[in-house]
């Protein structure tokens, strides 16, 4: 019989067994899976944040875990919303794990008053089993992504006939550091993170989206710090105004991949190739802190023409899509 309940993430063992369920069945089938390392989920887990709480779930036989479930919901902000991301090892599937998950989701997210549940599917290849067990429940795909990855370290080359190409960045500067932002850029790099959440696609997705301050960031940040080196490149105008930014994280624990995160440029300073600029100069700070990394990640929506042909460029290539779902729970 199987019994669902929460870990407790205290119980070194326990939690240890949880996370293993939970990675095998997140990585199964996946050419170049990234997964937040085991030391970066176990902090997140024991030191909740103010911002979100976040929940491991075992399906357990006897005493046994056969798969997992990361359950979220904001504190402060969408509060009709519960994200999840159920994974079962491809050796304990059809045998209603998933199901008995879900259903716990289900019965938590009524209990928190939350009416919608998101969630986000890697998917290589159709048919997929994540995605044909999502449909069965009824989540609707709204937005869709290509994960792309490039090898590591960077082909010297192909970035010297970037820098060839591109040419000569005029009327801005960058600047760039390592680790949680300098006390004089904060307001200008908070500004940009506000803008990035209102310019990034995100589809149908219910999204409330929430101004950045400086207390927000520094928040954000220092929890970030513990598990991941931030390595950022801001640009800015010959009057000091900001312009755009590009983000790369370094997992501390995890030795085999980098995540290019966010790139924006603001829309008055498009067309100038700010963006490519923006990354090179990323890349250079890239080669200086990488250790044993052997994929740079990135994600960008099929919209986003721009971006994707900036992507290739800088030869990154698909390995599966992205897709986010959402579900609404019926209300009473």
């Amino acid at each position: 019989m199987i019994c669902v309940r929460e870990i407790d993430p205290a119980d070194l063992a326990l939690f240890d067994e949880w996370y293993d369920a939970f990675r095998a069945g997140a990585v199964a089938g996946r050419e170049a899976p990234l997964v937040e390392a085991r030391s970066a989920m176990a902090y997140a887990l024991r030191n909740p944040g103010t911002l979100k709480q976040r929940i491991a779930v075992g399906a357990f036989e006897d005493d046994r875990v056969l798969g997992g479930m990361l359950f979220e919901y904001r504190l402060t902000d969408n509060l009709d919303t519960v994200e999840v991301e159920i994974d079962v090892p491809p050796e304990h599937r059809r045998r209603g794990i998933g199901t008995a998950l879900w259903q716990w989701a289900v019965t938590r997210a009524a209990q928190l008053g939350r009416t919608i549940v998101q969630t986000e599917l890697a998917v290589p290849s159709d048919p997929w089993p994540g995605a044909l067990f999502a449909e069965r429940l009824g989540f609707v795909v709204e937005h869709v992504e290509e994960h792309l990855v490039v090898p590591l370290p960077y082909d010297d080359l192909l970035l010297d006939d970037l820098r060839s190409s591109v040419g000569r960045l005029e009327g801005y500067r960058l600047t760039s550091w390592a680790g949680v932002c300098p006390p004089e850029h904060q307001q200008a790099y908070a500004d940009l993170h506000s803008a990035m959440d209102l310019d990034v696609p995100t589809g149908g997705m219910t999204r409330e989206v929430v101004p950045w301050t400086v207390e927000k960031l520094q928040a954000s940040e220092a929890r970030v710090d513990r598990n991941y080196l931030a390595l950022v490149t801001m640009a800015h105008t010959a009057s000091g105004a900001p312009a755009g930014y590009t983000l790369i994280y370094l997992p501390r624990a995890n030795t085999d991949h980098a995540q290019q995160d966010d790139t924006l440029v603001l829309r008055d300073h498009r067309g100038h190739n700010l963006g490519t600029h923006l990354k090179l100069a990323n890349l250079v700070q890239l080669s200086k802190h990488r250790t044993t990394q052997r994929y740079l990640h990135t994600w960008t929506a099929l919209t986003n023409s721009p971006m994707r042909r900036v992507n290739t460029r800088f030869g990154f290539r698909p390995v599966e899509q992205h897709r986010e779902l959402e579900l609404r729970l019926p209300t009473r």
